[in-house]
């Protein structure tokens, strides 16, 4: 074969195997939030918490695996209708775990999960890492509830007790006085 169809061959060879060996791909990409944000201590006011993995490739990408431990202070109530077709989806009172899910090119996934929280103060949430075959390793991400202690608030008189009050202090003290 002449040297310039040698290198004319080799070239394309070396071009059609670059993408494959030099193109890996974006990692995939997490994001997870408390809708709301604030409740207060106890099962009565819940949030609603979804992770959400995204591919932001042009092609699929499957395999992927990840996960989210709860901390403590975090208690699931209900688990969402979530989108992530799953090879397995492992759901527990310390977490949720997914493996094997597929993503189309540009597609996403979401798990909602409600929620509530049993002690007072911010509670940070974060995920495991997202892998997936082919693509760099993507997250964790994570998010802060903000729960606050049932508020216990005293008792308050309308202004017509405030005066019936004011009224008879004034009547014992006149009473009191003259005596």
């Amino acid at each position: 074969m002449p040297l310039p169809r040698r290198l004319f061959f080799f070239t394309l060879v070396i071009l059609a195997c670059a993408t494959s060996l030099l193109g890996q791909g974006l990692p995939l990409t997490m994001a997870k939030s408390f809708t709301p944000s604030t409740v207060t201590v106890g099962g009565n006011s819940t949030t609603t918490m979804t992770v959400t993995i995204t591919n932001p490739n042009s092609f699929p990408v499957s395999g992927i695996n990840f996960s989210d431990p709860y901390p403590p202070g975090l208690v699931p109530d209900v688990v969402g209708a979530y989108t992530c077709s799953a090879g397995s989806a492992v759901f527990s009172g310390s977490g949720w775990a997914f493996s094997n899910v597929t993503l189309g090119p540009g597609a996403s996934c979401n798990v909602p999960m409600q929620m509530h929280a049993t002690i007072a103060g911010p509670i940070t949430n974060v995920t495991s890492q997202v892998l997936g075959t082919g693509v760099p390793a993507g997250g964790p991400a994570s998010a802060t509830l903000n729960a606050s202690a049932l508020g216990v608030t005293a008792p308050t008189l309308s202004g017509w007790m405030l005066i019936v009050f004011a009224v008879t202090i004034a009547v014992v003290a006149g009473i009191r006085i003259r005596a």
